[in-house]
């Protein structure tokens, strides 16, 4: 059997993705079904500073601080220049329960003051639940500096490592998602100083910040099993067992399970340990081999007021000093955990590393055990201990400064909780449903499949346009405008519309992504033959060219996890394996590449009783424009299927073009979906026109085509910092001209203001000896003063300009009767300069908005400034109520609620005077197990995996569709 590299792989090979993902504002919870929704993409808690509960979790050494109205006024202490090594004065501040989650969060925004007569530094420090205990990757730090008297805004962005920000140290492997503290330290020798923290808010992610794995918070409440007791301290052996303690106080106590042991870590030992073992002679010890992947528990409760660092060390030798090998690195794994204050928990530590391989290359995770239980956090020593010969365990501390106490209760072994896979076995039934769960779509059998096509087939021969639509499915009982065969836009009595090749009037409904590459997942087999693609330098001309796994006895299992997740997968030689594919490149997951297969087509193919996916494909396609007119949708939106669907002759149309090629691109280090395109390279206009030509060529000059899209929410940059606004035209003036286009063009910008370099230094404060230093890259690190901000939003507007300037210019060429719908601004990655310029060429600006409703994230667009005829691109809402991990970007509380909130977001589109319609993303849920490409498995589809309509979104959308012209144009009549 042959595997194709075929359309699946058209916009992976791009190196862009054909969806997005937003950051959000804080989600708004009305009364309404309509608004309960919850946008995923935001959710933490508020910080108030001088909250009692807040404050009660505060922590301070050589500082102290009072409440000063709703601020926090810091003193710290001096340090002197010996005590400089010794001496940090610090305020930890910890969330009230729990940790932060801060996934899809910016960064921080804090208003800070300096009301003394000096100078004022210190740092800021965020740091997760490993960076508490001193692990630099897992602590993002940023130093600041307020001059005497001086109130100033401080951006603190996650990133700002990553992103090579002047100051950022540290945080390469900091968990967004279990922020344990931040905290304000100085750092001597300094004199005494004080700072006014007046308020800290959040940063709103950029990019696709929505991995809350939504289902993963669900958990089916499980007793932790325990495969072997070790110590309980019920009778004296156990007590034997503790071959020394030192630096601590020790003693059996009475407990609620029993007896336990109460340890008294004092501060007269650098170490305080309680150490137990097997024996101290050669020979003696634990034999813990027969139990798998097992891990060494036990309870602990901290009787104190105050968190501690606890250390946890395993030795599978005697300790050198009584002659074996042991020396805390050798045959030793030590790990450590912050154990809270007046806490009772479990806690387990692995004897060996995590296995690799166990990305289960999914966005939304199924329910998982809940076993109420802490991982001690490997530190360091062996990747793996002996388990057959564990010689001893010991839990101690490390340089304490205070006294502790805390008791220990059943040591025993317990499954590896950390690599417990046993949720993903068997995830999928044959049809590519979740097996766990019940609900009221799912389908049982084939028979039900072939009842529900029959019913299709029926629609495919009797859907009809709904009674007032035109043609084209403009409004024939509205007025009669002049038709130029091609869809155009006209403003009338301050209302923008577009008028359909007819002369009626015509508004946008339809869904996004009507095509079954989308529908595809990775198995876990790869084949051996199968090579890595450099996608930045494939074009599409170059994919159709094909590229075969031809041998398929070279079939291999590279991931057991993705793999075990079907019950059924076809043999090669079944009719239903037509619906394999192979993708060559995977964004995010467990292979790189590798086979995948369609649960969707499969279920398709058993539905109409076709023999091949040819056969099924055309089914399909008549089947889906037979709904598309019953629903009433006005049109198929974008990312639908070329080869089905473009000249169709019964539903209008969006054609899409990704510019790839191998011309230049500027990196700002917060490119999600890639760098941009660097317009002014020579080589960018034929890429273009590269571009250009494949879509003319896809849709013939076809009256049914609406217009183009060209790319998807490229990163342009956002006004919610400063280094994010102007961070493309910073990261141009880092380049050398000899390497840059943009560059050379960004420094004649400069060059015709200032003329010479020495009135660019004043009015920017730089030392810059001359333009020729400048050319060969400038790192701008300064304050974005007026004038400053000025000049970059020029070369941000110049870089735009010439980007739309081009597109548009290559298309005109090509298409010159159908309409630029732009590129598609998400809400994260559009500046006032790029809306700006693109508005200067564009017919409709296009957008793709994640949201409860227009409105609901403020002044986004500037609609009435631009004054563009526009149109969303995006939007979706999910639930969990039908077999899926997770609802999307938006979610809803079930179905009925999705199709009320659709419902709501469309009614605010319809009276907008500005907009001119909407596309929902997509038609199809995503498969269970995540799609190919990334891992994305959103209930966002208007039909199920197998292709069952959801009854209320259907009816939703009837519903605004059979009002739509009236209420838009009813008084235009």
């Amino acid at each position: 059997m042959n595997f194709k590299i075929d359309s699946i792989a058209l916009a992976v090979l791009s190196g862009v993705l054909i969806t997005s993902y937003t950051a959000t504002s804080t989600p708004v919870y009305a009364e309404t079904k309509a608004e309960k929704q919850e946008d995923l993409s935001s959710i933490s808690v508020p910080i108030e500073l001088t909250d009692d509960a807040f404050l009660d979790k505060t922590e301070t050494s050589f500082t102290s601080y009072a409440k000063q109205g709703n601020a926090l006024k810091v003193h710290f202490d001096a340090v002197s220049k010996d005590e400089a090594n010794s001496k940090w004065p610090n305020i930890k501040l910890h969330p009230i329960a729990g940790t932060y989650d801060w996934l899809n969060k910016g960064g921080l925004k804090l208003k800070l003051e300096n009301p003394g007569d000096r100078k004022v530094r210190f740092e800021l420090k965020v740091a997760d639940s490993i960076g508490i205990m001193g692990a630099e990757a897992h602590q993002l730090d940023l130093p600041i500096y307020l001059d005497a008297g001086e109130t100033k805004t401080v951006d603190f962005l996650f990133n700002g490592t990553a992103r090579g920000l002047e100051g950022y140290r540290g945080g390469s492997e900091l968990d967004l998602k279990n922020i344990a503290e931040f905290q304000f330290y100085a750092v001597g020798p300094i004199e005494q100083q004080e700072v006014i923290i007046h308020s800290i808010d959040y940063i709103e992610g950029t990019g696709d910040f929505v991995k809350s794995q939504a289902r993963t918070n669900t958990v089916i409440q499980t007793e932790i099993p325990s495969l072997l007791t070790v110590a309980n301290f019920e009778n004296s052996e156990d007590m034997a067992k503790i071959e020394r303690h030192t630096g601590t106080k020790i003693k059996s106590i009475s407990s609620h399970s029993g007896r336990a042991l109460r340890v008294t870590y004092t501060t007269d030992d650098a170490y305080p340990t309680v150490k137990f073992s097997a024996g101290n002679k050669k020979g003696q010890v634990w034999d813990w081999s027969h139990h798998g992947d097992a891990a060494l528990a036990f309870d602990a409760k901290n009787l104190g007021e105050s968190g501690v660092q606890l250390f946890v060390r395993v030795d599978d030798d005697l300790d050198e000093k009584l002659g074996g090998q042991s020396n805390g690195s050798a045959h030793s794994r030590t790990g450590y955990v912050q154990i809270a204050p007046n806490s009772d928990g479990t806690y387990y530590f692995t004897l060996k590393d995590l296995a690799e391989g166990l990305s289960s290359g999914m966005r939304g995770e199924p329910p998982k055990k809940s076993f109420a239980a802490t991982q001690v956090v490997f530190g360091w020593g062996e990747g793996q201990l002996n388990p057959s010969n564990i010689v001893s365990f010991q839990l101690y501390m490390m340089n304490p400064t205070t006294t502790s106490e805390l008791e220990f209760d059943n040591f025993r072994l317990i499954p590896n909780l950390s690599t417990d896979t046993e949720r993903y076995v068997g995830l999928v039934d044959k049809f590519g449903q979740y097996t766990q769960e019940d609900w009221p779509l799912k389908v049982y059998d084939e028979q039900e499949l072939k009842e529900h096509g029959k019913e299709d087939l029926a629609l495919a021969k009797s859907a009809t346009l709904m009674p007032d639509r035109s043609k084209f499915g403009g409004w024939k009982e509205g007025p009669k405008l002049k038709g130029t065969g091609y869809f155009r836009t006209e403003k009338i009595e301050d209302k923008w519309a577009l008028v359909d090749p007819e002369g009626y009037l015509y508004f946008v409904t339809g869904l996004d992504n009507i095509r079954l590459d989308d529908s595809y997942t990775v198995t876990g087999v790869d084949f051996a033959d199968a090579k890595d693609i450099d996608t930045s330098i494939i074009r599409p001309s170059e994919i159709s060219t094909g590229g075969y796994i031809e041998n398929t006895d070279k079939r291999v299992v590279k991931s057991d996890l993705r793999h075990g997740m079907f019950t059924w997968l076809p043999d090669y030689k079944d009719k239903l394996a037509d619906n394999y594919s192979f993708n060559p490149m995977v964004h995010a997951g467990p292979l790189k590449h590798g086979e995948v297969f369609s649960f969707y087509a499969a279920n398709l193919q058993r539905k109409y009783g076709t023999d091949t996916q040819v056969q099924t494909h055309d089914v399909w396609r008549d089947v889906t424009l037979a709904r598309m007119q019953d629903w009433g949708f006005t049109s198929l939106g974008n990312w639908s299927e070329p080869s089905a669907f473009y000249g169709n002759k019964k539903v209008p149309y969006t054609a899409h073009g990704w510019i790839t090629g191998k011309h230049q691109k500027i990196s700002t280090g917060n490119d999600y979906w890639g760098p941009l395109h660097d317009p002014f390279d020579p080589d960018f206009r034929k890429s273009v026109a590269e571009m250009a030509k494949n879509v003319a060529d896809e849709v013939k000059n076809d009256p049914w085509c609406i217009g183009y899209f060209v790319d998807n929410e490229l990163s342009w940059g956002n006004t919610e910092v400063d280094a994010n606004h102007y961070s493309l035209a910073v990261s141009g003036l880092k380049m050398k001209e000899s390497e840059s286009s943009a560059k050379k063009a960004f420094d004649k910008v400069l060059k015709d203001k200032y003329g010479s370099i020495d009135k660019l230094n004043k009015s920017w404060g730089i030392q810059v000896k001359s333009w020729d230093e400048f050319s060969q890259g400038f790192n701008f690190t300064g304050d974005y003063t007026s004038s400053v901000k000025e000049d970059l939003s020029q070369l941000l507007f110049v870089l735009a300009d010439q980007y739309f300037k081009v597109v548009n210019g290559e298309m005109r060429k090509v298409m010159p009767h159908h309409l630029n719908l732009g590129s598609r601004f998400s809400d994260w990655g559009i500046t006032p300069e790029a809306a700006k310029a693109a508005a200067k060429y564009v017919d409709v600006m296009s957008y793709n908005l994640y949201a409860k409703d227009l409105e609901s994230k403020g002044d986004w667009s500037r609609l009435e400034e631009l004054d563009k005829p526009s149109i969303i691109g995006e939007f979706h809402f999910g639930a969990l109520d039908s077999g899926l991990f997770h609802p999307g970007i938006v979610s809803a509380d079930d179905q009925q609620g999705r199709a009320d909130a659709y419902k709501h977001y469309m009614e605010s589109i319809i009276a907008n005077p500005y907009f001119i319609g909407a596309h929902w993303f997509q038609y199809m849920d995503s498969p269970v197990t995540g799609r190919a490409w990334d891992g994305e498995n959103y209930n966002v589809g208007f039909v199920t995996v197998t292709d069952t309509p959801y009854k209320p979104l259907v009816e939703a959308a009837k519903e605004v569709n059979r009002s739509l012209y009236q209420r838009r144009y009813g008084n235009l009549r």
